[in-house]
């Protein structure tokens, strides 16, 4: 059995004396997202056509009901201008409809009720928000009403929102000019959406119930406004939505949320599922299809970027959960997952709270001040990190306790803060060599140095350093004169002005640029790498080639860079780590390093998302602000708990039980809460 409608909506006109109509715009895509919510329409399909021309109209119109089999439910919308001739025949405006001629440019009465009544479908509804809409139903009689006996019902059944000779009216003026929205289809959403159509509280809206409700409210507000209901044929009430609820439920205020916001939802579900279940020590694996192969995945960066939804306008929806999963990874190396989990939930809880009539842009300040709580909550409840630590924390980033236990033995060397730099190595299995080296907590200064897309990063092999204290300037004489394009340069600054920025990007050869650094720094990299920092570039001083450092390797990201310095250097520098690991595993390391790096810096939490959950606990507790803020904020805080609930779920095990010793670095943590925030922020943000 399944549920399709199909709706129309015109607002604007090639003929001037049609004049435009703005609620037809409004009305469709608030409808479009009630109908395909599962929780309220639950239709298998709902399609829009907004502002087409006649034949298009009648194409889609014939489509949709042509291919309708016994058991199925169809449900057709039009919004746009009603006309009538003198002899009473009634006609549904299109884009190119000519206002006296349109029995050639308009879509008649007659073929909109020949469709309906060829239409092989159980249950059909006409919904008709037009002036004069009356007139489609002149002779047709109301069958009696019935009891509903299954999840459908049987009839053709028109309802309108006015009589044969009334015009439909907007919230306080006509239909033909006013900005506002159609007075009967806000009802009609407003009744579906907040459960108030479902009058005899049995948790289902019947097309009796609903026209019974928005007759009501529109004559209370429009006395001079008289839908329609005329049931053809109808044996049992046609149920059109679900409430869920039963006699005495609290009443919902009308929906807020669009059809926009819906697909969002709906395709970020999708996409979000196979993540959530490679969660936890005992995450299964995803199947997901390849070039219409099926391939087992348990990586959430390979499965978000193999994940082909089965509805092509899931697309979007599923392209946060790219984005999400590439943010978090880029910032935090681990934790993407629990990100999408989290991220999951909030979305599901904002839509839930605009179910209820929550305004948007207030849910969105809650959401948004809740992960700056977050934020500082779990700054306090984190410790610092044990050495004894490190193995089981790097075996939960990379989710192999072979990679773990190395990860240990490289940072035993180096120091939990050490530089760690791990690339493809040529042999099997996993190994390290020592160097001296730093890493500076500043990144390229712009993103078209990146040489490494896949990683994000600028790589450069044997390099020349220069160092230079205050504000860069005269670059191009100074790349002429070091013949750049032959060799690799990292320049390190204090100061770098914008247009000399601009000419170094553009330059050929392999150049790196770091900006922002302080003298501490450059004294720092000059002990690593030689030469001497310049306070005043006079390329032409004999000394000046002299004055270059050098570095056997520097890879820089936006985020930080690492130098090691060649063997043969004699200055002083840290420990650091050159790892070589198989292509398959070098991801892993690169999580599972960046892992430890952020928890030496910012500490740990308990780990299995229980860390998360416990803040979301907290954070609970002190929302404050207007109901919609508020509602934002229980929603974040209520989403935190997601990523242990999937953990346990995944493992069989209730949350209480998931494994003590378990540990996850507060700065993913953080990353976490902030980049999940940002993504529903962004969801909440769709028109």
């Amino acid at each position: 059995m399944g549920r399709y409608a199909l709706l129309v909506a015109t607002g604007e006109y090639e003929d001037v004396r049609l004049s435009r109509l703005r609620a037809p715009e409004q009305d469709v895509e608030r409808l479009a997202a009630v109908l395909e919510d599962p929780d309220v329409g639950g239709f298998t399909s709902v399609e829009v056509l907004r502002d087409r021309a006649d034949h298009e109209i009648r194409r889609a119109v014939e489509e949709v009901l042509a291919a309708r089999g016994p058991d199925d439910l169809v449900l057709l919308y039009f919004s746009c201008h009603g006309l009538t001739t003198p002899a009473r025949r009634l006609y549904f405006a299109a884009s190119n409809t000519v206002q006296d001629r349109p029995a050639g440019t308009a879509i008649p009465r007659s073929f909109l009720n020949e469709q309906l009544e060829d239409c092989r479908a159980s249950g059909r509804i006409l919904v008709l928000d037009c002036c004069f809409s009356g007139a489609f139903v002149e002779g047709f009689k109301a069958s009696a009403d019935a009891a509903v006996i299954d999840d459908v019902g049987t009839g053709y059944v028109v309802m309108t929102a006015s009589n044969a000779y009334e015009y439909a009216f907007e919230q306080d003026s006509l239909s033909l000019d006013a900005p506002l929205a159609s007075l009967f289809t806000d009802v009609l959403i407003e009744g579906l959406t907040s459960g108030a159509a479902d009058l005899d509280g049995d948790g289902w809206i019947d097309v009796n119930e609903l026209f019974t409700y928005a007759q009501g409210e529109v004559r209370v507000r429009r006395p001079d406004q008289t839908p329609q209901f005329f049931a053809h044929g109808s044996s049992q009430p046609l149920r059109i939505a679900r409430t869920g609820g039963a006699p005495g439920r609290r009443v919902r205020r009308t929906a807020t949320y669009t059809s926009g916001q819906w697909l969002v939802a709906r395709g970020f579900r999708a996409a979000a599922e196979p993540v959530c279940r490679t969660l936890g020590p005992m995450g299964r694996r995803a199947v997901v299809f390849v070039d219409r192969r099926p391939v087992e995945l348990s990586d959430a960066s390979a499965i978000v970027a193999a994940f082909q939804p089965d509805d092509p306008r899931d697309s979007l929806g599923a392209g946060y959960v790219r984005e999400l999963v590439e943010e978090v990874r880029r910032d935090a190396g681990d934790g993407a997952a629990s990100a999408v989990a989290v991220a999951r939930g909030v979305i599901g809880g904002l839509v839930e709270a605009m179910r209820d009539g929550h305004d948007p842009v207030w849910l969105r300040r809650g959401v948004l001040a809740a992960a700056a709580q977050a934020s500082s909550l779990i700054a306090e409840a984190a410790v610092p990190l044990e050495v004894s630590d490190v193995s089981a924390l790097a075996t939960a980033a990379a989710g192999s306790a072979k990679i773990g236990d190395f990860v240990a033995s490289v940072v035993a060397t180096t120091g939990m803060r050490g530089s760690v730099l791990v690339e493809e190595g040529n042999g099997f299995g996993l190994e390290f060599e020592i160097h001296r080296g730093t890493r500076l907590d500043l990144g390229y200064a712009s993103s078209r140095f990146v040489t490494d897309t896949t990683r994000g990063a600028a790589v450069l092999e044997d390099a020349v350093v220069l160092l230079v204290g205050g504000r860069l300037g005269d670059v191009r004489k100074l790349l002429d004169d070091m013949e750049i394009g032959t060799q690799s340069l990292l320049l390190v600054c204090s100061n770098l002005p914008h247009a000399e920025l601009a000419e170094l990007v553009g330059m050929r050869g392999q150049v790196v640029v770091v900006a922002g650094a302080t003298e501490d720094v450059l004294e720092r990299l000059q002990s690593l790498v030689g030469g001497a920092i310049q306070y005043t570039l006079l390329v032409d001083e004999p000394r000046f080639k002299s004055s270059l450092g050098r570095a056997a390797k520097v890879v820089a990201t936006e985020r930080d860079t690492v130098v090691l310095a060649p063997a043969y250097s004699s200055g002083a520098g840290d420990h650091a780590a050159l790892v070589r690991a198989e292509a398959a595993d070098v991801a892993k390391v690169e999580r599972a390093v960046r892992a430890v790096h952020s928890a030496a810096q910012e500490g740990v939490l308990r780990g299995g998302g229980v860390g998360l959950a416990d803040i979301g606990a907290r954070l609970a507790a002190e929302a404050t602000g207007t109901p919609e803020e508020t509602a934002g904020w229980q929603a974040f805080a209520a989403a935190l708990s997601e990523p242990s609930r999937h953990i346990a779920e995944n493992a069989a095990l209730t949350v209480p039980d998931l494994d003590p010793s378990l540990l996850d670095s507060a700065g993913a943590a953080r990353t976490i809460a902030t980049a999940a925030a940002h993504t529903a922020a962004r969801f909440l943000l769709i028109g």
